[in-house]
């Protein structure tokens, strides 16, 4: 009995898509495990202090500049709208902690107003923001 005898070259093809697979799923892990920097966008120069530093979980951070600008959680509003933004904040997270970063060439007027303006809205816990020194 004669076989026949299949003389053509057989390609060898290397199946990469596990390997694709296994790339996509590091790179999903690396940058879920990523922790991420938060920094303020905002040119803050703020005062140096002594201190041990305190971390806040929930906070609404509030930015005042050299020139008086009020920031809150980065967005600039003017003077007159401030409570109102705030008021809204507290029906969104109430047991908030507002962390002030004043410019250290900031008025002392804006920053009482700014904490005036964060207590008649209802918040009670307040932290203000320096650089160690």
């Amino acid at each position: 009995m004669k076989f026949s005898r299949d003389d053509r070259k057989q390609s060898l093809d290397i199946n990469i898509t596990p390997l694709i697979d296994v790339v996509f799923l590091l790179l999903i892990f690396f940058m879920v495990s990523t922790s991420f920097i938060v920094s303020s966008s905002i040119d803050v120069d703020l005062p140096k202090a002594k201190g041990d530093p305190v971390e806040v979980k929930k906070n609404i951070r509030i930015s005042i500049n050299s020139e008086g600008g009020i920031h809150i959680n980065g967005v600039l509003y003017p003077d007159d709208k401030v409570a109102g933004i705030l008021d809204s904040l507290k029906n969104e997270s109430a047991e908030a902690t507002v962390v002030i970063e004043a410019d250290k060439s900031a008025t002392h007027g804006k920053v009482v107003f700014v904490m005036d303006a964060a207590r008649k809205t209802g918040f009670e816990k307040f932290a203000i923001a320096v650089e160690e020194e």
